[in-house]
């Protein structure tokens, strides 16, 4: 029985670099400076393993139809997601500086199907968000080597990353509460922590809970399912609790819609009885009443980002960085108040 051909992946693991720098080597790329002894330990490792380049997966890399696909795993409609629409708002110059169009490909969680579906629609290259743990169609596509940008952050070095730091910005929404007195915060993740984002975010959470001693509560933590509807069932969950929190944040902007209309369905107030913080900073929010406190994320910068890092990956040209993480701040109105 023969052996399995050897891959870009198996001459990078054995060199002890990353599969884009084997790349640039075995296909002599213009305009990277690579350490000479980096250079042979790749030309090493790929005699040894008998390594040829697959042609399949280069030809994958040509542009073929100026066509990038944002995919986007989803459980609801993205259309009512203002951060999904503002992320597209910072791709959109980008792809037509560079004359690429962008084909956008809502997905229902866990469909997986990436590489076939960019194949069938003739896209050159993929930009992915939303990622999570069983996301079994990301494997697929590293493993062609079709180009891809991921938004977000995933467990593979040699995907072309772009994020903000999760863990750090739900810590500063909670020391903000802190801040204002609060002892008795409660948070609904805006997805299960499957997602990689959710889970950093909750882990924020419970950081900046430690770091103020203050006790995290299980009745009043709860997962959303990244819609307004799993907020507002979330938070009524929460209230339901024998003790009710002064404080609620939320894992992003849409799920603390729905867990502020919640709140007042129970015929609390806002910041009177409970105070709400969000994440994203969408442009609806700052127009609510009352206006929301939430984390900035910068969708169109990141929207931006991605765009530009998988034309670069598409055209061949060097990468900077293979991660890139952006800041975020807090935009303080009117929903929380001191206790």
């Amino acid at each position: 029985m023969r052996g399995k051909k050897a891959s870009s992946a198996d001459v990078a693991k054995l060199a002890g670099v990353s599969r884009t720098t084997v790349s640039f080597i075995l296909n002599n790329t213009p305009g990277k400076t690579i350490p000479e002894q980096t250079r042979q330990n790749v030309l090493e490792a790929a005699r040894k393993l008998a390594y040829t380049p697959n042609e399949k997966a280069r030809s994958v890399a040509m542009i073929k139809h100026h066509s990038i696909g944002f995919f986007i795993p989803h459980s609801g409609y993205i259309s009512s997601d203002a951060y999904i629409i503002r992320i597209v708002e910072g791709m959109t110059p980008e792809l037509n500086k560079a004359r690429f169009q962008l084909v956008l490909q809502p997905l229902k969680v866990p469909q997986a199907n990436y590489l076939q579906l960019a194949r069938q629609d003739g896209i050159d290259g993929i930009v992915l968000m939303n990622t999570h743990d069983a996301d079994e169609g990301l494997a697929e596509v590293i493993e062609a080597e079709f180009p891809l940008v991921v938004i977000g952050t995933i467990a593979r070095a040699e995907v072309c990353q772009i994020d903000i730091d999760n863990c750090a910005a739900a810590a500063s929404a909670v020391r903000y509460l802190a801040s204002l007195g609060h002892r008795d915060i409660a948070m609904i993740s805006h997805a299960p922590r499957t997602y990689y984002a959710s889970r950093d975010r909750h882990a924020g959470f419970r950081a900046a809970l430690r770091e103020a001693g203050i006790p995290e509560r299980e009745e009043w933590v709860r997962e959303a399912n990244l819609t307004e509807d799993s907020g507002y069932a979330a938070m009524r969950e929460i209230l339901a609790a024998p003790r009710r929190p002064t404080a609620v944040f939320a894992g992003n902007d849409v799920v603390a819609y729905g867990a502020m209309q919640a709140i007042r369905d129970a015929g609390l107030s806002i910041p009177g009885d409970l105070s709400v913080i969000g994440f994203d900073d969408d442009l609806l929010s700052r127009y609510l009443n009352p206006p929301l406190t939430t984390v900035t994320n910068p969708a169109p910068g990141l929207g931006a980002e991605a765009a530009r890092l998988l034309i670069s990956i598409l055209r061949l040209r060097p990468v900077p960085r293979f991660r890139t993480v952006l800041p975020t701040g807090l935009a303080v109105r009117d929903s929380c108040r001191a206790v």
